[in-house]
């Protein structure tokens, strides 16, 4: 039997106008007209036979009619059959072929990466189609990229050049642009072909559905299944928010098993600048993540590359990860107020940090607007005003990466504060003072509960004594202004923001002992240090990114306008400094391989940074099929196993060939037998009018 069906159905309707030649004759119908004539007997015999002719002719010059529109209007419909209807052949095809190419292809099945037995699937795609389809090819990770290619053979010579990328997988580019494309082609068919490993975390965060795929066919080809184990590294980090030349830290490596089977023994080894400082044989069973860490004590500051280790398997891509940790020689940290205002932090400073700090006295008003950028904490104690310029160079500072420590005392102009300074550093606003310095037997104290802070853990336990504040601010906070510690009052006593790279830090007291006595207990020298080291991380620390995403880098020295940027592989390329706003910045479009970069300037290394894989992609577990059923309703969703042919399976879901020139061909036939018929019918006329130009006219 065949399977008719039609590529433009609406076209039908026009069928309807295969009526109108009827509807023609109806209405141009004449009666004969009685004429008397002599020796009538035998020109009725003549005109009986004649009559009888011309009427076979007129119906059918009538059903010639009637067939020939209806042709017409059945070949712009476009009839197709089922393949299986017409012996193997198709008709005209539009195909796209999405090919993932993120990390996850890169796991190894018998000897092979997924990507490598996909491409295999697409070649054999290739060959059930001819020169009259159509054939796209979509490469995709979390981006995509299609293939220049115009013919069959192209596409394939596009898919040799395939590999597989670092980055995740993201198809929702790829469907949204397999959909514009199927749209723009009316063909019979149209198919969408998904060659890819279908891993759960990739295709389960595409919640939409994508229209635009009524009446085509969803071919879901995935690779091999991954059958074994992979452990993979998560993650690379120090336990101290700043780590420091000579002081002892910890080095602490994640490492996760993604496999069925435990593993009972896995070298972990760690290096730094290359040169490994230890190993470790952990256990982990499936399923589970495990961390081991050692001990390590800088030798020297600067950018300094981490890197962890674990030995092979299906996986290679996330055996390996790095990070740059950023270690300052010295911290330079500012202390701008009056000398008796600045008194107890310099004090706390120095009584544990002075080997690793240098710091700087500044008076109120004698830097004006240059300096600040040297600094990598500043703290301004009591500052009872600030101009314009000077809040514009401390802002910029502290995009850069600075750290800023503000503390709140009597004096200060609420005008120049709510109106200038902290809307260009933090969203707050003071509404006035609450207590009286003058009345120490009433006072707050922190709230004991507001203790998950980094800067405030195991500073406020009920074992300790709270400072007491006999005066503070009160104040409102909005925006990404957060309070991190309140009093028990409720009111904010410690806020946060961010501005750029840097961090904002604001108590809403003061260190004098006419404000309060934290200058003089247990919580204020251990939180100070803890706050220097967390606030200058915005310029120190490690700040790794995610491959494939852009990256800016500020530039250090404004002077320079050129720079070359060296990945971990491949050639290096040249950048220039661009102005983002009030800063300078190296901008590197694109980061695609994982690894260590460096930017070098004037001959030398000028910055540093580690580009990390995803962690989803070492999940090989694969998304419920269930799920591209909801991604394409209206399409009819068709999957095939590794081991199935792809031949057998697709002409079952492919319109055979295309109708329209047979039904074009018919209508032709018709026009060309009714146009032989009206001529010959003419040519009768015009022999009997020329025997008897006074012969009547008779008509039926």
């Amino acid at each position: 039997m065949f399977a008719l069906s039609f590529t433009y159905p609406a076209v039908l309707y026009g069928l309807a106008a295969a009526a109108l030649p009827l509807l023609m004759h109806l209405m141009n119908r004449r009666r004969s007209v009685t004429v008397a004539f002599s020796n009538v007997a035998l020109l009725q015999a003549l005109q009986q036979d004649r009559m009888r002719l011309v009427k076979v002719k007129q119906w059918a010059v009538l059903a010639l009619r009637t067939l020939l529109i209806a042709l017409l209007v059945l070949a712009f419909a476009r009839p197709t059959v089922r393949e299986s209807s017409v012996g193997g052949s198709h008709g005209e095809t539009s195909a796209v072929l999405l090919v993932d190419r993120s990390m996850s292809t890169q796991y190894q099945v018998s000897g092979r990466s997924l990507l490598s037995h996909s491409k295999d699937r697409v070649n054999e795609a290739l060959e059930l189609f001819n020169e009259r389809d159509r054939v796209r090819l979509l490469s995709f990770d979390d981006s995509v990229k299609p293939s220049d290619a115009s013919t069959i053979e192209r596409v394939g010579l596009s898919l040799a050049d395939l590999s597989p990328s670092y980055r995740a997988t993201d198809p929702g580019l790829a469907i949204e642009a397999a959909r514009r494309i199927l749209l723009e082609d009316r063909t019979p068919n149209r198919e969408l072909y998904v060659f890819s490993d279908i891993t759960r975390k990739g295709w389960e965060e595409l919640r939409d559905s994508y229209d635009g795929f009524e009446g085509a066919t969803v071919f879901v080809i995935p690779s091999p299944e991954v059958e074994e184990g992979n452990v993979a590294v998560r993650s690379i980090r120090t336990t101290d928010f700043l780590v420091s030349v000579g002081r002892p830290t910890r080095l602490v490596a994640e490492v996760e098993n993604f496999g069925a089977a435990n593993v009972k023994e896995l070298p972990v080894q760690v290096f730094v600048d290359g040169q490994r400082i230890g190993q470790k044989v952990i256990a982990c069973s499936a399923g589970s993540r495990q961390q081991v860490s050692f001990r390590w004590t800088p030798e020297k500051g600067g950018a300094r590359e981490l890197r962890v280790e674990i030995p092979d398997d299906a996986l290679l891509a996330d055996n390996r990860r790095s990070s740059v940790l950023h270690i300052p020689e010295r911290l330079k940290v500012g202390v701008m107020g009056e000398a008796d205002e600045r008194y107890y932090v310099q004090e706390a400073l120095a009584s544990g940090l002075a080997g690793s700090l240098e710091v700087t006295p500044i008076e109120p008003g004698s830097m004006g607007t240059e300096g600040y950028g040297d600094f990598d904490l500043l703290v301004l104690c009591n500052v009872r005003r600030l101009g314009r310029g000077e809040v514009s160079a401390i802002r910029r500072a502290v995009s850069m990466g600075a750290g800023l420590l503000v503390t709140l005392g009597e004096g200060i102009d609420l005008r120049i504060y709510n109106e200038l300074v902290f809307p260009a550093l933090c969203e707050l606003s003071l509404t006035g003072i609450a207590g009286s310095r003058l009345r120490q037997d009433r006072f707050t104290s922190f709230d004991p509960e507001d203790a998950g802070h980094p800067t405030l853990s195991g500073l406020l336990s009920e074992d300790l004594t709270s400072p007491k504040f006999y005066a503070r601010y009160r104040s409102r906070t909005s925006g990404a202004t957060r309070a991190v510690l309140t009093f028990s009052s409720g009111d904010p006593a410690l806020v946060e923001n961010r501005v750029g790279d840097g961090r904002v830090m604001v108590l809403l007291s003061h260190t004098d002992l006419d404000w309060s006595d934290v200058s003089v207990t247990g919580f204020f020298a251990p939180f100070l240090h803890r706050a220097v080291r967390y606030l200058a991380t915005g310029a120190f620390g490690s700040d790794d990114v995610l491959v494939g995403r852009r990256v800016t880098r500020s530039v250090s020295d404004l002077g320079v306008r050129e720079a070359v940027v060296d990945p971990p592989e491949g050639p290096a390329q040249t950048v220039w400094a661009q102005q983002l706003g009030d800063r300078t910045f190296w901008v590197i479009d694109e980061t695609d391989q994982p690894g260590v970069w460096d930017i070098h300037s004037g001959g030398r290394v000028v910055d540093r940074f580690a580009v990390q894989v995803i962690r989803r992609e070492s999940d090989p577990k694969r998304v419920d099929p269930a799920v591209f059923e909801q991604l394409f309703p209206g399409a009819e969703v068709v999957f095939i196993d590794s081991a199935e042919p792809l031949a057998a399976i697709v002409s079952e879901h492919r319109y055979g060939a295309e109708l329209w020139r047979t039904f074009l061909l018919g209508a032709l036939i018709c026009l060309a037998v009714e146009l032989a018929l009206m001529s010959g019918e003419t040519r009768m006329r015009d022999e009997a009018q020329g025997s008897s130009s006074a012969e009547p006219v008779y008509s039926v």
